[in-house]
Parts: C-alpha cells; structure tokens; sequence
C-alpha cells in the first residue's frame, strides 16, 4: 500500500481511536463513550480514493482557484474550500462537474470516477466551520 494511503487512514481513522483511548485513560467514561461511538475509521478504499482526489486535485490546478490547508492551495479566485458548510460530497460532484460562475465544468474532461475521488478528498479533508 503506498505511504501517501497509509497516511490518510492513520490520520483520518486513527485519531478517533487514540482520542477514546485517551479520554478512557483519564476516567472520563460518558465522554470516552460519546467518542468511541464516532464515525468508524476510513475505509482502505476510500483511503485511496482520497489519495487519487488529492492528486487529482493537484493535477487540475484546482489550488490555482481555491484555499484548502490539505492540499497547501492559497488561491483566491474561487471560493475556500476550507470552512464551508455547503461543501457536501453531492455538492463537490455537481459543481466539479456543471461548474457554476467562473468555476469551469469538469464533467467532459474527467470521468465519474475522477469526480468522485475528488469530492472525496475534498469532504474528507477540508476543515469544517
């Protein structure tokens, strides 16, 4: 599996378990217990869906546009990706692939597939509000 994979599980499934554990480790049982029962780990498959988003994401010259941490991006044409509570993987797929203002409509130049990893990637890692 490539590094760039692994990566993306222990930082987007790992951190869940270690912070049950570290609240179970100072006796916090109601807490431990809400944080135990969050969302379970990221798939290996949607690992490497977020993996492929990523690159796509790099390869498209989407941070030519938008602001997002993950990918190091800092542009300001498009809006920031980081923070924006409409920023649901439905949401990803259609604008990604109708575009909408100045954001150009991808759906003739990448496949279901490459939208679909980049939504993806983009619901996994932005930051949310």
């Amino acid at each position: 599996m490539p590094a760039r994979v692994v990566a993306t599980v222990s930082r987007l499934g790992f951190a869940a378990v270690g912070a049950a554990l570290a609240v179970a480790a100072l006796g916090g049982s109601s807490m431990a217990q809400s944080v135990t029962a969050a969302p379970p780990a990221v798939s290996v498959a949607d690992a490497a869906k977020v993996a492929k988003g990523r690159d796509l994401f790099a390869n498209y010259g989407c941070s030519g546009c938008h602001t997002l941490a993950d990918a190091g991006a800092t542009g300001h044409v498009g809006p920031s990706l980081d923070g924006d509570a409409n920023l649901t993987h439905d949401f990803v797929v259609d604008r990604v692939s109708n575009g909408q203002g100045q954001m150009p409509a991808f759906g003739g130049q990448m496949s279901t597939d490459e939208i679909e990893a980049v939504a993806t990637y983009l619901t996994a890692v932005a930051k949310k509000p």
